[in-house]
């Protein structure tokens, strides 16, 4: 019996080594960095653009990187390629930031690697499922793109994307939920410190 059997895929925390390597000392802008991962693909770029906000706020990027996930996720929902518009690709990275970025993202990437594998196959391959993924990536790059001073209120939709990206990258159904989820869980905690704080707020004037 004949099979035909691909490369094995390389490992995330691998591939992002390499990049690493590759640009090492250089500033970027995100078109040049969308060049470097050549065929590593979407769901590469979209873990690389959320995951500073999985731990720390970083002022003046929560929006632009937003608005370009919210733009990837918009595409892949209308089963077309990924398009960014050259405001965001010509955002420049330092080669400070990006180093960071870079280490960053290898910690997390080997962490993950501990728990993804390929399973659940109809949560990500299933019909229009690729189309679910955008639609989650864009209802979390939304919360991401607010300039809320909340705590976690970053992190959690940045989790999100990461979440559905590498269970996209990786054939993972279980990570394609759990994005789904802290999506979805993204909006509720907004809700839920938005009415907290306008009734704190309105308690103080009552005070007063």
């Amino acid at each position: 019996m004949t099979t035909n059997e691909s490369a094995p895929q390389s490992r995330l925390s691998t591939d992002l080594e390499s990049l690493q390597a590759q640009v090492k000392g250089e500033s970027l802008a995100l078109v040049e960095l969308k060049q470097s991962l050549k065929d590593r693909g979407t769901a590469m770029l979209l873990i690389l653009l959320a995951l500073p906000f999985c731990f720390i706020a970083i002022p003046g990027l929560s929006t632009p990187f937003g608005i370009a996930i919210c733009l990837i996720g918009g595409c892949l929902m209308m089963g077309r390629e990924p398009w960014l518009p050259r405001f965001i690709l010509c955002r420049r990275l330092s080669s400070t930031r990006l180093a960071q970025l870079l280490t960053g993202a290898i910690r997390v990437a080997r962490l993950l690697e501990k728990f993804v594998r390929p399973r659940l196959g109809f949560l990500h391959a299933g019909p229009g499922m690729l189309r679910l993924i955008g639609l989650g990536i864009v209802i979390a790059s939304l919360g991401l793109m607010l300039p809320l001073p909340i705590p976690f209120s970053n992190s959690i939709p940045a989790w999100a994307v990461v979440l559905l990206a590498v269970g996209m990258m990786e054939n993972d159904g279980l990570f394609v939920l759990l994005g789904h989820l802290t999506a979805i869980a993204t909006w509720a905690f907004i809700g839920l410190t938005s009415v907290f704080a306008v009734g704190s707020f309105q308690r103080l004037l009552g005070f007063f």
